[in-house]
């Protein structure tokens, strides 16, 4: 007797650079509730480290972060790594946009959310990424 085919679903690697630990958990929930693995990074040198040790489909970034924020990181993994550039989703507060990471962000062709973040745009800026 046939076993019955069953539906393959794509697991996505995905990194969340974010120094607040309570959304960096949910996001992990989130994403892996998506059929994602997720490893974490609470600021920009600690996702460098990552980057260095694991492929990632999409790097979910915070902008405003302590001893590297993401515009930095973004800069150094994309010349480390350039395939990554157009990888990153990257997520701030009201007071990063007014900081002028929004036209780093416009530079940089991926999308911006802000928090708090809504979870059906991220998983839908989400889904946008992982299909380019």
């Amino acid at each position: 007797m046939a076993e019955p085919s069953r539906q393959t679903q794509v697991v996505h690697h995905v990194l969340v650079v974010e120094d607040d630990y309570e959304l960096a958990d949910l996001l992990s929930e989130v994403l892996i509730l998506d059929n994602c693995t997720v490893d974490l990074a609470s600021n920009g040198m600690e996702a460098i480290e990552k980057l260095g040790e694991a492929d990632y489909e999409a790097i979910i970034c915070d902008l405003m972060m302590p001893r590297m924020d993401g515009e930095t990181l973004y800069n150094q993994a994309t010349k480390q790594f350039p395939y990554l550039a157009d990888r990153f989703l990257f997520i701030t507060s009201q007071a990063a946009r007014q900081t002028g990471f929004a036209n780093f962000v416009f530079r940089t062709g991926n999308n911006l959310l802000e928090k708090p973040l809504d979870i059906e745009q991220l998983r839908a800026a989400l889904k946008e990424l992982l299909q380019r």
